[in-house]
C-alpha cells in the first residue's frame, strides 16, 4: 500500500507518445525547449522521440536534433518498432546522442499487434530478439512495452496469463524494465492492482512501470492502483496529449490522452508521495506545452490550481 513519504519515479511522454498523433509537425526547437522545461522542473526520465519511418510518423524526422538538446541529469528513454530503428538509434549513440534506454512494443492483443505493426505474433518476436540484440551491442538498455495488457478493442478480453506469458518471453531475452500499456483506457484499479501483483511477486528483478490512458476516466486512479501494488515508475504526459496513435484501425474509443502528469504529480503530492518534481515549475511547463501547440489541453490542475494544502515540491 502507498504510505507517506514513499518515492516514485515519474517518466514525462508528451514529448513522444504525446506528439506521435499530433495533427501537426512541432519544430524541434520548440521540442527542446519544451523537454528542458519538464528537466527543470525535476523530472528524471524523459521519453524524447522516436526512431520510426518518416513515412509513418513524421513527427519524428527530427529525432537526432532532438536529441541533441537534451539537458543534462536526465534518463534518455526513445522507442522503435523495428531493427532499422534499433539500429538507428545505436547509431545516433555511437555518434554522441544521449540515450539510455530504448522501448519497443508488443501487444498481448494479436489482432492489435497486426493492426497497430502489421506482424503477428511470431512475426514480431523475431524482430524483438534481434531489436534486444542490437541495443545491448550499443549499451541501450531495451525496454519491452506490453500494449492492449488490460483489454483490446479489437479482440475483447485478454488474459492475465497472455500479459504475463510475453513478460516471461522478454525475461528470458534479458529485458529487466516492462511497461504495461492501458493502450485504450481498458483497464480498471482492481485489474491493475492484480497484474502488478502477480508479475512483481513472479519477477522481483524486473522494473514494472505503469502506463494509463483516461479514454474512461480511471487514469489516475489506476496510476495509484499500480503504486499501490509495487510500481516503482509510473508515466504521464503534460496536458493529457497522445494516446493510441488515429492510425490504428480499432473503431471510436473515446478520448485518447494520456494520464495528465501535472495531476499526477499534485494528487501524488497531496498524499505525501514524493516524484523529487517541483508542482509550480510542472506547472509552467504544462502552460508552455499549450502555447507551443496552440491549444487548452486537458490537464485540471491547471484550470483549477493545486490542492490548496499542496507542498511546493512533492
Amino acid at each position: 500500500m502507498t504510505v507517506p513519504g514513499q518515492e516514485v519515479a515519474i517518466c514525462e511522454a508528451s514529448l513522444r507518445d504525446g506528439l506521435q498523433g499530433w495533427p501537426r509537425v512541432v519544430p524541434a526547437t520548440a521540442k527542446i525547449e519544451l523537454l528542458r522545461a519538464v528537466a527543470a522542473a525535476g523530472v528524471t526520465e524523459i521519453d524524447v522521440t522516436s526512431f520510426v519511418p518518416a513515412s509513418t510518423v513524421p513527427q519524428f524526422t527530427d529525432a537526432e536534433q532532438v536529441l541533441a538538446g537534451v539537458p543534462d541529469d536526465v534518463t534518455v528513454r526513445v522507442l522503435t518498432v523495428n531493427v532499422r530503428g534499433a539500429r538507428r538509434a545505436a547509431d545516433a549513440k555511437a555518434a554522441g546522442a544521449r540515450i539510455d534506454r530504448c522501448g519497443f512494443p508488443i501487444s498481448a492483443s494479436e489482432s492489435h499487434n497486426l493492426a497497430n505493426l502489421r506482424r503477428d505474433h511470431a512475426t514480431h518476436k523475431a524482430a524483438v530478439a534481434e531489436i534486444v540484440d542490437v541495443l545491448g551491442g550499443a549499451g541501450i538498455a531495451p525496454l519491452l512495452g506490453v500494449a492492449t495488457a488490460y483489454g483490446c478493442p479489437i479482440q475483447g478480453h485478454v488474459g492475465r496469463d497472455d500479459v504475463l506469458a510475453l513478460v516471461e518471453w522478454g525475461y528470458r531475452l534479458g529485458i529487466r524494465s516492462i511497461m504495461f500499456g492501458d493502450t485504450t483506457g481498458a483497464a480498471d484499479p482492481l485489474a491493475v492492482r492484480q497484474l502488478f501483483s502477480a508479475a512483481i511477486s513472479a519477477y522481483p528483478d524486473v522494473e514494472f512501470i505503469g502506463h494509463f490512458h483516461d479514454n474512461r476516466g480511471c487514469g489516475i486512479a489506476n496510476t495509484l492502483a499500480a503504486i499501490d501494488a509495487g510500481a516503482a515508475t509510473v508515466e504521464g504526459s503534460l496536458g493529457g496529449i497522445g494516446g493510441e496513435p488515429a492510425a490504428v484501425e480499432q473503431g471510436f474509443v473515446g478520448e485518447s490522452g494520456n494520464v495528465a502528469t501535472e495531476d499526477l504529480v499534485a494528487v501524488l503530492a497531496q498524499m505525501d508521495i514524493r516524484t523529487g518534481i517541483d508542482l509550480p515549475a510542472l506547472l509552467r511547463a504544462g502552460a508552455l506545452a499549450e502555447e507551443l501547440l496552440g491549444r487548452p489541453l486537458l490537464s485540471r490542475i491547471q484550470r483549477a490550481g493545486p490542492f490548496p494544502s499542496h507542498p511546493a515540491t512533492s
